[in-house]
């Protein structure tokens, strides 16, 4: 170990800052793209290409630091929720957007300049706060302060306790989790533990739904099985939970080793069986399975970008694949002559069917299972749109389905990504196959995490 001057560069996909020291990439936890710290350096370990350091002092301060970032990000061990947590509007701004272009750059995916990131909107003077539909609380107990629901610090299962008011998320659901704790110390149920695989409980996950006239709230406790103590503490938690004006209370079954966050069996303990949201002037049902973007006014920005680049029109058929609750489907669907939604669970296509319904749309169809699957059998059955939105996973696509798509009547195509390097890989098939990137956008749906959305308009000459 010897002691440096490093000037941080850049951030790691963990949030810890990158510098060079003799060519060598050095991580540096806690600093950001501009500091100048003195640190103790460990170089790499034999095989290694990376060393690491720990700071001693701050010789300079970058000029993106924001001065008071949350309780949770400055305690010991620090929150892992939002690594960009001390970074400023300015400085994320400039970090995700170089998470774009540097995935271009390093598959070599030539695009226009991408336009300038779409920002979260900043309210009374911060961009960050409130802004959460979702929070997931993981559950544990200590002999001093008994139970409570917190996030992990950053690349590990140690609660950060400061974590259960996080700002990002609504005060109700800091309320929620603090009196959900309470009343778990008035019983002898235990926290899941993952080496033993045994316990009662697991997490607490809390959505909001949002509409014009009201927020309704689900709660969902995530336990290891129906034993009597659990489903005798559930009915108490109704009670417990009605000051606080809960909508949907359930609680999910998931005995199985994993850090999955729901089991696949619910039961309904109190109130309505989903909550209501509103996205683009229609009505969608969610539950604790339904997946939804967690930043509502972000993904209202983000579908409008999409649905504009698609631009269905009267006489368009529109593909939406990965399609989710149906949700881009069914906005879709209201410009153009008929609309197909595929998504693989079939849990959400029975709530997209559902949510066409209550919309009163009736020329949106939907189908159930693998992309690359199912569309070979509707193209098969005569299936050829005219314009698609595509919106995969992590992972991005099957290799199959550019071949597939480039095979179609396509006029232009859309693809929403959340992860730079699939989309980046995605790319080059579609280029390789003739089309090109006509418009690029970066979106923040994500203030304080390293996670950067990508919109891109693909046509073809």
């Amino acid at each position: 170990m010897t002691e440096k001057v490093l000037k941080v560069t850049d951030l790691a996909p963990s949030g810890a800052g990158i510098a060079f020291n003799d060519n060598t990439r050095i991580f540096v936890p806690g600093t950001l793209p501009g500091d100048v710290v003195r640190a103790h350096v460990t170089p790499p370990a034999r095989g290694a290409r990376s060393g690491i350091a720990q700071p001693i002092d701050w010789l300079e301060k970058s000029a993106w630091r924001d001065p008071n970032p949350c309780t949770a990000y400055r305690a010991t061990p620090a929150c892992g929720g939002c690594p960009l947590a001390a970074l400023s509007p300015q400085g994320q701004a400039y970090v995700k957007t170089r998470l774009l272009t540097v995935a271009l750059d390093e598959a070599k995916v030539v695009t226009p300049t991408p336009l300038p990131l779409i920002e979260a909107d900043i309210k009374d003077g911060c961009f960050n706060t409130g802004f959460r539909n979702k929070a997931v609380l993981y559950g544990s107990k200590e002999e001093d302060y008994g139970w409570q629901f917190a996030l992990y610090a950053q690349g590990t299962h140690t609660p950060v306790p400061a974590s259960v008011d996080c700002p990002q998320t609504p005060r109700w659901m800091s309320d929620v989790a603090k009196a959900t704790a309470q009343a778990l110390n008035e019983t002898a149920l235990t926290p899941w533990d993952e080496t033993r695989l045994q316990g009662d409980v697991r997490t607490l996950l809390m959505r909001e739904g949002e509409s014009d006239h009201s927020h309704e709230r689900l709660v969902c406790l995530v336990v290891c099985d129906w034993t009597p103590d659990v489903m005798a503490f559930a009915s108490h938690l109704a009670q417990a939970l009605d000051a606080h004006h809960v909508t949907s209370l359930y609680l999910s079954r998931h005995p199985a080793a994993g850090n999955a966050v729901l089991g696949n069996d619910y039961r309904l303990i109190a109130g309505r069986e989903a909550i209501t949201t509103q996205i683009g002037g229609l009505t969608f049902d969610v539950r604790p399975e339904t997946f939804l973007q967690v930043n509502p006014g972000q993904t209202k920005k983000l579908y409008a970008q999409a649905l504009q680049w698609a631009d269905p029109k009267a006489d368009d058929v529109f593909l939406d694949l990965y399609c989710g609750i149906g949700t881009m489907t069914l906005m879709g669907a209201q410009h153009a002559r008929h609309a197909i939604g595929i998504e693989w669970v079939e849990a959400s296509i029975d709530r997209a069917r559902h949510n066409a319904t209550q919309n009163g749309i009736k020329n949106a169809e939907f189908y159930a299972g693998a992309v690359e699957n199912v569309l070979p059998k509707l193209i098969a059955q005569g299936l050829n749109p005219t314009t698609a939105i595509l919106d995969p996973a992590f992972k991005g696509l099957d290799e199959t389905v550019p071949a597939m798509l480039t095979g179609l009547a396509l006029k232009r195509f859309v693809y929403v990504s959340c992860n730079p390097k699939s989309f980046a890989r995605d790319a080059t098939r579609f280029i390789q196959f003739g089309w090109r990137i006509e418009s690029i956008v970066p979106v923040d749906l994500f203030p304080g995490a390293l996670h950067v959305e990508t919109v891109a308009k693909f046509v073809r000459d």
